[in-house]
């Protein structure tokens, strides 16, 4: 018979659809799970990619994870052995690949009981194409593991879980769509990538700056020459990784292209908005290209006059057109980043837009103008 609490996992499945919209909820409802379930406890996590910054976990989990990452068990997982299951099947237990005896015989297996823990399952919620991804459940020292039983019911619940990765990458796809949208219309250059560092998105006129000395090969953003390629990788990895807000000196945000007919391109790489775990967005960064052949510059007296704004408020607009982040404002213009926050909501009043995205297509379109 099933351990499983119907009523309890119902419940938590229901949370899951409202996950979808607040990401933030997602360790309350695989900790409700864990509990419904019987099971020691439970985490989201990649299957090939796995650092300790793309885990979502049960509070019973912290301590086996830290040791597993610290262990280096993170590069010698045995449970990739059911891989193959997991993508035929959508879910895999532990007895399916290997035999309890071995299992018990090896190293894992003690660093698991270290923890109070013993088999697993692994339901795969969201299959990308780079990185499969799973919700495990860990059960504890008791023998046996899940049952058949247990696993019809996972099996049900993962049409759920489905159901909610279904909502999150539509509502990332419409919100790069508006994106691209308002670069489009801008006529802003902008090259988006996942968090793999795979291109998903070029606008027009990035297409039109790509070439020779700048293109896109099987999916990557590359330079003719090997420095620069290095340099846009560094930084798209400094911007997808979790502390993507703490400077890295060696990737700094704009990357100098430099071309041989003209004056050089400039690669500007930033987050998109958000913070990791952000499995289901299907882009979370930006490239935006800046041709100094071609850039145009805007005015903050234009702006003032236009939407009545202040001074610093006009300045603050310009240089966002200009690419530069509002902490990059703040710092160079000796403001506090709080007082910068406060000057662009009053931006976004004065000139009835909602987003920064809106709010640059709707300057550079003026400008462009002009």
């Amino acid at each position: 018979m099933s351990g499983i609490n119907l009523a309890a996992l119902g419940r938590a499945l229901d949370r899951s659809l409202e996950a979808a919209f607040d990401t933030s909820l997602w360790k309350d409802v695989i900790t409700d799970i864990a509990a419904a379930t019987g099971s020691f406890g439970a985490n989201i996590i990649p299957v090939s990619n796995r650092n300790p910054e793309l885990v979502i976990h049960t509070d019973s989990m912290a301590a086996p994870l830290q040791d597993y990452f610290n262990g280096g068990w993170h590069q010698n997982e045995w449970r990739l052995r059911g891989l193959p299951f997991l993508k035929r099947d959508g879910i895999v237990r532990d007895q399916q690949y290997t035999s309890p005896e071995a299992f018990e015989k090896h190293a894992y297996f003690k660093f698991h009981v270290k923890h109070g823990m013993g088999s697993a399952c692994l339901i795969a919620w969201s299959v990308h194409p780079d990185d499969p991804l799973a919700l495990a459940l860990h059960r504890g020292l008791d023998p046996g593991g899940y049952s058949n039983e247990e696993v019809a019911i996972f099996i049900q619940m993962r049409e759920r879980l489905m159901a909610s990765a279904n909502i999150m990458q539509r509502l990332s796809t419409s919100r790069v769509d508006g994106m691209s949208d308002a670069f489009e219309m801008a006529g802003i250059a902008a090259i988006f990538f996942d968090r793999f560092g795979k291109v998903t998105r070029v606008t027009s006129d990035a297409e039109r700056m790509l070439g020779k000395e700048l293109m896109v090969a099987n999916r990557e953003l590359k330079s003719r020459k090997h420095e620069e390629t290095a340099r846009i990788r560094r930084r798209m990895q400094a911007v997808i990784d979790e502390k993507w807000l703490l400077a890295d000196p060696e990737a700094p945000a704009l990357v100098e292209i430099e071309r041989e007919a003209a004056r050089s391109l400039y690669l500007r790489i930033q987050r998109l908005g958000g913070s990791l775990p952000d499995f289901f967005s299907e882009s979370i960064g930006v490239c935006l290209i800046e041709d100094a052949e071609a850039k145009k510059t805007a005015r903050p007296e234009r702006f003032q006059s236009l939407f009545n704004l202040t001074p610093k408020q006009a300045l603050i607009l310009s240089k966002l057109c200009e690419g530069l982040s509002l902490r990059e404002i703040s710092e160079t213009y000796e403001l506090s980043y709080e007082t910068a926050r406060t000057h662009l909501r009053a931006i976004f009043a004065k000139t009835k837009t909602g987003r920064q995205s809106e709010l640059i297509a709707l300057a550079n379109k003026i400008t462009l103008a002009k």
